[in-house]
């Protein structure tokens, strides 16, 4: 039993999704996630966009739900082997296809090189291979595209990624500019960041187990697609991640440029 002092921050946590909190044997769906504070976070001050907008979409689909925050392979491959699992947000990329059922998309993402202002632009790998101290999360296809393209890089978790650049353990990360805009944010550091060129576009996915009866992938969209006619998504968008209209283009031609796990 989790101590007395425990109950009330996993209980606001999951009253704010509207989630029952349920047994391992007594729930519909089961998240396999990781604690990070872009899209899914333990923190009840800031619990991330995507368990904000999946809590609103559970509005509408009413699932008993549990939740296990675990490191991000280690939650992908739990989500890959446990029935009526669900994983968010996950990229689709090729490699991954065959592994999920695909629920819904969200939204694409561009990446880039981001650097500190006062630090030369990195605009392409040719740069990135030049260079040492380059950081990236572990297990994504950011990763994957550093690896194909020959770049040296250091992995690191989405929470270590934005502290390691503003302490000069790293010179430049590989990620996508709106959650580097939120983490850089969220980290309150003074310094400005400045953004290369477009080299890579994430398309961002709700994902199931291939084993996974409870999961109704058009309850899921019809629910998405309500709260985007509500306005409810855009408002929840533009509160972690501003308003501006090209932050989530994806007009870039990007076909030379992407990895073939994409």
């Amino acid at each position: 039993m989790s101590p007395p002092k425990q109950r009330p921050r996993f209980l606001t946590l999951f009253l704010l999704l509207l989630l029952s909190v349920t047994t391992a044997a007594d729930h519909d769906v089961v998240f396999y996630l990781e604690d990070e504070p872009i899209y899914t976070s333990k923190s009840i001050q800031s619990p991330g966009f995507l368990m904000e907008v999946v809590g609103e979409m559970n509005k509408l689909m009413k699932l008993k739900v549990s939740a296990n925050f675990l490191p991000w392979n280690r939650a992908q491959y739990m989500a890959i082997k446990t029935p009526n699992a669900v994983i968010f947000p996950l990229s689709r990329t090729k490699d991954r296809e065959a592994n999920y059922t695909w629920i819904c998309k969200v939204f694409d993402v561009p990446v880039m090189f981001i650097t500190k202002e006062g630090r030369p632009p990195i605009n392409d790998f040719h740069t990135a291979r030049e260079m040492r101290g380059i950081g990236v999360i572990i297990g994504t296809p950011q990763e994957e595209m550093l690896k194909a393209e020959d770049v040296p890089y250091i992995a690191l978790t989405g929470k270590q990624l934005y502290e390691a650049l503003a302490d000069d353990q790293v010179k430049a990360i590989y990620t996508a500019k709106p959650e580097a805009m939120l983490g850089w944010k969220q980290g309150e550091y003074s310094q400005k960041l400045q953004y290369g060129r477009p080299l890579q576009t994430l398309p961002l996915w709700i994902a199931a187990s291939k084993k996974s009866p409870n999961v109704k992938v058009q309850d899921w969209n019809d629910a998405l697609d309500q709260l985007k006619a509500s306005g409810r998504f855009d408002n929840l968008r533009k509160k972690y991640f501003g308003d501006d209209p090209k932050l989530f283009s994806t007009a870039y031609d990007l076909d030379a440029l992407s990895p073939s796990s994409n």
